[in-house]
């Protein structure tokens, strides 16, 4: 139902084929400017039954809640991933001093 497209890459991971599933964080490939590219950059599309959509305004299906025997063993699990991710909410964004300072 969802699938994902990674194009200009330079290279891709070992052991990556097409059609195989990857986990979040796991590195597929590294950035690159083929084809008509201008420069190096990755160029991501997310598809949903063939169709172009937008990653950030899809509606994905929610999971089932975790019971609340296991709640504490989950939290305890996902503490660093959830960290992680809040940093990826928080981009550090680099700028040329130059341009804000007026100096060369």
């Amino acid at each position: 139902v969802y699938t994902t497209l990674y194009a200009h890459m330079s290279g891709f991971a070992r052991g990556l084929r097409p059609g195989r599933r990857v986990s979040q964080g796991q590195t597929i490939g590294f950035i690159g400017s083929t084809g008509l590219a201008t420069g190096p950059h990755l160029h991501y599309e997310f598809r949903v039954r063939g169709v172009h959509r937008n990653p950030l305004s899809v509606k994905l299906p929610q999971a089932e809640p975790v019971e609340q025997e296991f709640n504490q063993d989950f939290l305890a699990k996902t503490r660093d991933l959830v960290a992680r991710l809040d940093v990826l909410t928080n981009p550090t964004l680099a700028a040329d001093e130059r341009r804000f300072t007026g100096t060369d």
